[in-house]
């Protein structure tokens, strides 16, 4: 059903024949053609889903770097939200107040942009659940839903700055100190969970790019020691030190013995292994942003520029999204898209205004389609955003299988009709005003297609349909449309599929047609369902 994982060549050229030889597409910055196709790639990678507004904005500028610089820079400026009002009147135990959260998130993905992919991105990095927040007693029990409000907002505030600052701060943060078990880290009792995970899935990896370990369960251990001390003040939800805690004697740690504390661990990690952060932190946005198959080669050389910018982040995704790299068309539709892309993506692409009912709705389906937000599967986050696994599968395969894919048919069909609770039925007359020509059904029909469909339309597998169009030959479109024999075979199809009985000559899906709102439904029910055609193809599931 799906194409398999891109086979990138990390050498120098690509041969095409043994005459031609094409240079191989790197970190250098993008200087092609900036057109829709270009435009509409960036934003479906840095935002979730292809809103119209978001299109035509990316489109004004002059390239590539233009863009990217200003789409960075505009969520560098994005002020933290206002607290909600549970929050702000005291701490919330309350699932109710978690939802909140969630809710409150969709917005800002549905009316933001990279900033909330970001987010979305250092989630699963720095995995933290709400559900494993209250279930010891002495865990943060009537306190959790505001704990896992101020990680969100941690996330929020640092995810574009200095990398060791955003672990040293996510690090120290309540909700984590709790996930992962360091509160509870006393001396002469350490725990080593956030040791390994600090080293493990936060900074380095288990082997560097070469397969050499990174560190040794002796470094596990010693770590561990050196993190002791942390403690949660659950009235100010913070977390802090109690020295009476901390094991104050030397531990040897990558073959360097000091008194090493929580914050001198990850400098030591951030001045030794630098490289090997870099590689490992690089590995996992290249993999979220560009391909679910590394690019060996890139990806060390996103890591020299990452160290040479002290770990900026904004710095490292304007040099990846504004590279020629990104731009190459083999990543065009391919990655499967997670719950939280299919869902929100399906609503900007059809600006559909999430209502609290249908939000709601969207979050019970998350939870069946394994993604629920701030909810991640493991200490390990979402399969489906990281790197391959230890056999080489690529980790987004993990977000289908024969009982999801159905399901995510029929939970955006029951958005489209307003069925199950979802909300209204959609009205797409507005849209294809928007993005078309809403009385040219050949012109409407792949016009849609290209809105919602991240690959190529040549390369989607459109059904051929056999039937010819409907209504009087003798206004067949060969005798009616010019240039109509020059039209590709899936425009031709496409449109068939959009018309079904409708002579095509009889189409136009303009608002307030003749006041009669018959008329207008009918058309709008013929869109209705070309747009269930595409969401059902394989291609839709690709971003």
């Amino acid at each position: 059903m799906f194409n398999e994982p891109v086979k990138e060549d990390s050498s120098e050229t690509l041969t095409d024949n043994p005459t031609t030889v094409r240079k191989r597409a790197g970190l250098e910055t993008y200087s092609g053609t900036w057109t829709k196709a270009q435009a509409a790639h960036l934003i479906r990678r840095t935002h979730l889903g292809l809103k119209v507004n978001d299109l035509n904005y990316v489109r004004s500028f002059n390239g590539a770097v233009d863009a990217v610089g200003t789409l960075v820079q505009n969520a560098l400026n994005k002020p933290l939200p206002d607290d909600p009002q549970w929050y702000s009147q005291g701490n919330s135990g309350d699932v109710l107040d978690v939802y909140d959260i969630q809710f409150r998130w969709m917005d800002m993905m549905y009316n933001s942009g990279l900033q909330q992919r970001m987010q979305l991105f250092w989630s699963n990095h720095f995995a933290v659940s709400y559900s494993n927040m209250n279930a010891l007693p002495e865990k943060a029990g009537n306190s959790y839903a505001s704990h896992m409000y101020k990680y969100w907002k941690l996330l929020f505030e640092f995810g574009f700055g200095d990398f060791k600052t955003l672990v040293k701060a996510v690090s120290k943060n309540s909700a984590m100190l709790y996930y992962l078990n360091n509160y509870n880290n006393p001396v002469g009792q350490p725990n080593e969970d956030f040791a390994r995970e600090l080293m493990e899935l936060f900074t380095l990896g288990t082997a560097d790019k070469d397969g050499n370990p990174n560190y040794t369960e002796n470094d596990v251990s010693e770590v561990a020691r050196a993190v002791t001390g942390w403690r949660v003040n659950d009235a100010s939800l913070s977390g802090y030190f109690d020295e009476n805690r901390f094991d104050n004697s030397s531990k040897t740690i990558f073959g360097q013995s000091s008194n090493f504390d929580l914050d001198g661990v990850i400098d030591l990690i951030f001045s030794l292994k630098e490289q090997e952060v870099a590689y490992f932190i690089c590995k996992k946005i290249y993999v979220f942003f560009v391909s679910a198959t590394p690019n060996e080669t890139i990806i060390t050389e996103l890591a020299d520029h990452c160290v040479s910018q002290n770990f900026n982040i904004a710095e490292v995704l304007k040099k990846l999204l504004g590279s020629a790299h990104f731009y190459e068309e083999q990543f065009y539709g391919s990655r499967i898209k997670s719950p939280t892309e299919i869902f929100i993506s399906y609503l900007r692409e059809l600006e559909i205004t999430p209502t609290s009912g249908l939000k709601e709705f969207i979050r019970l389906r998350m939870q069946e389609l394994n993604e629920e937000l701030l909810r991640p599967e493991t200490v390990f986050g979402w399969a489906g955003y990281n790197p391959p696994y230890s056999d080489g599968t690529p980790g987004h395969y993990a977000w289908l299988n024969t009982n999801l894919l159905p399901s995510r048919w029929d939970n955006l069909t029951d958005i489209i009709y307003g069925s199950n609770g979802s909300g209204n039925r959609f009205n797409p007359i507005r849209l294809a005003e928007k993005i078309s020509d809403p009385s040219n059904p050949f012109t409407l029909a792949e016009d849609l297609a290209e809105h919602l469909l991240a690959p190529p339309l040549d390369t989607v597998g459109v059904r051929t349909v056999e039937e010819d169009f409907a209504g009087n030959p003798a206004l067949h479109p060969a005798e009616r449309i010019p240039d109509f024999d020059s039209f590709p075979a899936y425009k031709i199809n496409l449109t068939k599929i959009l018309l079904g009985p409708i002579p095509w000559y009889e189409f136009t899906a303009n608002s307030d047609q003749d006041g009669n709102l018959y008329y207008q439904e009918h058309f709008a029910e013929s869109i209705r369902q070309y747009i269930t055609y595409l969401q059902q193809l394989p291609a839709y599931q690709l971003i």
